[in-house]
Order: structure tokens, then sequence, then C-alpha cells
């Protein structure tokens, strides 16, 4: 295991680190969007970051979260609503349950519609490894949260 995830490992179990994910970096990475400076590639760092937009259950409008992504497939693309380990589930996730048909953007490409399905627990199983493998902080949220976290596949509207 090198530094970066034996830091990443230690540093995502702490409540500071995991607020200021929740709550400073999202905003961050939305108004950084494409440069250097966005906390998501900040330090030579890489994550694949996605911009899903999401039709608000409540509110009937447009709603977009930065969030980490792996590809299940050449079409699909897998998101986890871990929301760092808290009690309850992200609000995007409410918003997928209540409508699945999202906007996705990924690397600065135009946005293209999909529509999520939940992931079957054998491709759970499958994709936990990939997203461990891209932010280590994922084994901490799912030791740490009371909840199974949902986890939703992303595939290209027909």
């Amino acid at each position: 295991m090198n530094v970066y995830v034996r830091t990443m490992r230690s540093v995502s179990r702490t409540k500071g680190m995991r607020w200021f994910m929740r709550t400073v970096q999202p905003t961050l990475d939305m108004k950084l969007k494409g440069t250097r400076f966005a906390p998501s590639t900040f330090g030579g760092i890489d994550t694949p970051l996605c911009y899903l937009t999401t039709t608000g259950r409540k509110s009937g409008g447009p709603r977009t979260v930065p969030l980490v992504y792996v590809r299940a497939d050449d079409a699909t693309v897998a998101v986890v609503a871990s929301n760092y380990g808290q009690d309850h589930h992200p609000a995007w996730s409410y918003n997928l349950d209540a409508d699945p048909e999202a906007s996705l953007e990924i690397n600065g490409e135009d946005p293209r519609s999909v529509v999520a399905c939940r992931a079957s627990e054998a491709e759970t199983t499958a994709l936990w490894p990939r997203f461990d493998a891209v932010w280590p902080g994922y084994e901490t949220y799912r030791e740490i949260s009371p909840r199974d976290i949902k986890m939703y596949l992303l595939a290209q509207d027909a």
C-alpha cells in the first residue's frame, strides 16, 4: 500500500475531512470545473469525476453534483451514493429513485442522457474494488455507515 493510499484511508476516517469533502469540495469542484485547481485534480490527483444532473423530486428543478465514477463497461458508468458514510443517503440518490432519467457529463464532453438503475448485489460486489482503487475512502465509508450504500449504473439513453 503506497503512502497516498495509507494517508487517504487515515484522513477519510476523520469527521473534519468527511465534513470538508461533503460540504466544501463539491462546491469547489463545480466552480473550478475543468481547471487544474479543482480539488478532484489538485496536486496531480486524477480522480475520475463526472457531473450528474438529476431532477429534484420536490423542486422539479435540475440538480447537478460532481461524483466519482468508474466504468462498468464501455457504455455504462457506475456511481456510489456513499454520502461519506453518513447515516442517510445523499439527496441525488433519492432524485434518481424518483426519476431515473438524468444527464451525465464526463471530461468536458457534451452532457448525454442516461437512465439510472440500482446495481445488483453481484454488480456491486464486482465494482467495489474499482471504486476502492480510485478513492480509498470508500472502504472507510462502508465500515462506518449504518446503512447499505447504494450503487447506480448509468446507461446511455437509447
